[in-house]
C-alpha cells in the first residue's frame, strides 16, 4: 500500500512538471510589460479629448456614420462641427481614433495614408497626441489648410490635454 501511494505521488509529480508550461502565454519580459502599463496609463480617453475640444470653444455634434475609414481596426468617433440645421455639403467634421497606444496611432496613421493613395480626395488636416489621432474634414483648399475655421482651436485643445 505504502508504495502504491509513493508511485501514484510520483507519477502527479512527473505529469504536473510536464503539464506545468502550457498556459498558452508566450513570457512577458518585465521591461516590456513595465512600458506597456506605463502606456496604458498615460493614453487619453474620447472624453477627455472631446472635453478638450469644448474648451475651446468647438461645438459637436455627434454622428451615426457607417462609412468612416476604419483605421488599424479602429472605428473613429466622428463628430460634426457644422449646426445640424447646416446643409449636408457645407458641413465639417471631426474624426477622432482613440488607439490602445502611441505604436497603434502610428499604424493607424501609415493605414490611413496607404488607403488615401487609392482615391483622389479632399486630404483632411491631421492631429496626432499620444493615442489619439484626430481628422479635421474642413472645405479648404490644401494649400490655404491652416486657415481652416476650426484648425488653431483643435491645436489648442492638443496642446492643453
Amino acid at each position: 500500500m505504502k508504495k502504491m501511494m509513493i508511485t501514484l505521488i510520483v507519477i502527479c509529480f512527473i505529469l504536473s512538471g510536464c503539464f506545468s508550461n502550457q498556459t498558452g502565454n508566450e513570457p512577458v519580459n518585465v521591461n516590456d510589460k513595465e512600458k506597456l502599463l506605463i502606456e496604458n496609463e498615460n493614453n487619453l480617453t474620447l472624453d477627455k479629448v472631446t472635453a478638450a475640444l469644448k474648451t475651446e470653444g468647438i461645438e459637436m455634434f455627434k454622428e451615426e456614420l457607417n462609412n468612416d475609414w476604419i483605421l488599424n481596426n479602429v472605428h473613429a468617433n466622428r463628430f460634426s462641427v457644422s449646426r445640424p440645421t447646416v446643409k449636408e455639403v457645407y458641413k465639417e467634421y471631426i474624426s477622432v481614433y482613440i488607439f490602445n497606444s502611441e505604436t497603434a496611432r502610428r499604424e493607424g496613421l501609415n493605414d490611413f495614408n496607404h488607403q488615401k493613395e487609392k482615391y483622389d480626395m479632399q486630404i483632411p488636416n491631421i492631429y496626432q497626441y499620444k493615442n489619439v489621432l484626430i481628422l479635421y474634414w474642413h472645405h479648404e483648399t490644401v494649400d490655404n489648410s491652416k486657415n481652416a475655421k476650426f484648425n488653431k482651436q483643435i491645436e489648442m485643445a492638443i496642446q492643453k490635454i
